[in-house]
């Protein structure tokens, strides 16, 4: 009978276990894919600062001011651009929108 009891009870555990871990989707992206994403194609400088930092860039024809401060509007983002500095683009949402909060 005890054999039977202690049975149970590791049958329930492991069924509970089975339902309370969290399901995580395999929805990762290779390097190689999310770099294609928001890379532009073809930068060619066409401008740089007295420090020697890119200022303007051409893509596909057309020149975008590169970003140089947080406040700056209509530019391009350098690492976007190609450059290997600024901020990284995020690759996933980390949660929910404050609007739905």
């Amino acid at each position: 009978m005890k054999s039977i009891i202690s049975t149970a009870i590791a049958a329930a555990s492991a069924a509970t276990l089975g339902f309370a871990a969290p399901a995580y989707a395999d929805d990762h992206m290779d390097k190689s894919d999310s770099d294609a994403n928001w890379k532009a194609q073809s930068p060619e400088i066409v401008e740089r600062n007295q420090r020697g930092r890119v200022t303007k860039v051409r893509i596909d024809g057309k020149v975008y001011d590169v970003c140089m401060t947080q406040s700056q509007d209509a530019c391009i983002q350098p690492r976007a651009a190609g450059l290997g500095f600024g901020d990284r683009p995020l690759m996933y949402w980390p949660g929910q929108p404050a609007s739905s909060m």
